[in-house]
């Protein structure tokens, strides 16, 4: 037992000697009953003794003390009543958060509201709690209120993300739009309020403030599925200039940036993307596609020359060693021997692969015409025109000037 229980068991043991105990007057005398007869669990005594303290010196404390003292034998109900009427006469925060720790035991959200209004002044976290139980009770006008207060006063996400909630709950889609648009427009904010952000905008609609959001998000996070959804939305948009500046950016997909270059005639840039693409995922296909670019971007500057083709040539037979089997490619390489009479019979071999994989494609037919019209094979380049009218009316213009070649062929 501790000294002072010792000395309290003491005092109230020399009362009982002398036949009755003494009536004690100083503080420290009562403190000491208080605590002995809290020891021995005696509760009922003990606040007796805690109350005298309190009517004696008025210290706060020792009315705690009676409270939770009082808890042990009085109904929690009876004690929420005492402290109520001791506060009508006394602003104590501790009073109120021993009152409120007892709603809270009780359940009781009104009760609890009421506490929190008293502590709330001038305190942001109390408020934050009150807006809070606001909101848990529907009282949602109250809890915006506060929430508007609070941002108002520091602008920051804890604050904002309650006035979000309470304008969401009530269908204010828009208004919750504008309100972080603006915020993430002004103020410093967490990722969460850009995800946040394009969880409630229309983004297509709002197309040019969701690339905002996610270029933000990205640039916070370097998460690539951010870059995924910018792409989306530039591709939406038709905005292939700036998607073209993100994908060189972030390399995030260098074979869409290759098929964007290409259809924008960027073929120098397509060209240089070509290596990087097969070191990287060692696809003889690339190789295929430098041997286009090699003849395609020679012929944008009338420059094809042994050289070129020669170059064309080792390309495409290394990817086509290494594993391509690809009619384009295969028609692609054969119809340009053909046509710079490189090695025609060579060509006509390669499209007769291509046509091998698709039969009635009238590009690797036409090929195969001009083929033999080449090795003045009249009739057979005549038939496999015969074969190309029959799949359809000839409109574009290098078979109508092979047909009409053809035509007025004779061996």
């Amino acid at each position: 037992m501790k000294i002072k229980y010792i000395i309290a068991a003491l005092i109230l043991a020399a009362g009982a000697i002398y036949g009755a105990e003494q009536n004690s007057t100083t503080e420290d005398e009562l403190i000491l009953k208080a605590l002995y007869y809290s020891d021995q669990n005696n509760l009922k005594e003990a606040a007796k003794y805690w109350k005298k303290l309190f009517e004696l010196t008025n210290n706060e404390k020792y009315l705690i003390e009676y409270f939770n003292s009082s808890l042990a034998f009085k109904d929690i109900k009876e004690v929420i009543a005492e402290i109520k009427e001791v506060l009508k006469t006394r602003n104590s925060k501790e009073l109120y958060e021993l009152l409120g720790s007892l709603y809270t035991q009780e359940g009781d959200t009104d009760g609890i509201i009421e506490v929190m209004k008293n502590l709330s002044d001038g305190d942001d976290e109390s408020s934050y709690d009150l807006a809070y139980l606001y909101a848990l009770k529907g009282k949602n006008k109250e809890a915006l209120e506060i929430y508007k207060k609070l941002y108002n006063k520091h602008h920051n996400w804890k604050s904002l993300k309650g006035i979000l909630s309470i304008l969401v709950k009530e269908k204010k889609v828009k208004e919750a739009s504008r309100i972080l648009w603006e915020a993430i427009n002004r103020y410093k904010m967490p990722k969460e309020a850009y995800l946040v952000y394009v969880g409630i905008i229309d983004l297509e609609k709002e197309s040019d403030k969701a690339v905002f959001a996610f270029k933000k998000l990205y640039e916070m996070t370097k998460d690539p599925n951010y870059i995924k959804q910018l792409i989306s939305l530039y591709i939406y948009r038709k905005d292939y200039p700036n998607l073209i500046k993100l994908l060189e950016k972030t390399e995030y997909d260098n074979k869409l940036l290759y098929e964007l270059y290409l259809d924008k005639k960027r073929l120098a840039d397509a060209y240089k993307l070509l290596d990087n693409l097969y070191k990287k995922t060692k696809e003889p296909k690339w190789l295929a596609e430098k041997a286009v670019l090699t003849y395609e971007i020679a012929k944008k500057y009338n420059a094809v020359d042994e050289r070129t083709l020669n170059e064309m040539s080792r390309l495409f037979k290394e990817a086509f060693k290494k594993g391509v089997k690809n009619a384009t490619y295969y028609n692609y390489y054969g119809y340009t021997l053909i046509d710079y009479d490189k090695n025609i019979q060579e060509g006509i071999d390669y499209v007769l692969k291509a046509l091998k994989l698709e039969p009635k494609n009238v590009y690797y037919l036409d090929s195969l015409a001009w083929g033999y019209y080449k090795l003045g094979k009249c009739q057979e380049a005549k038939t496999v025109m015969k074969q190309i009218k029959k799949l359809g009316k000839i409109k574009e213009d290098e078979i109508i000037k092979h047909d009409r070649a053809i035509s007025r062929c004779k061996e």
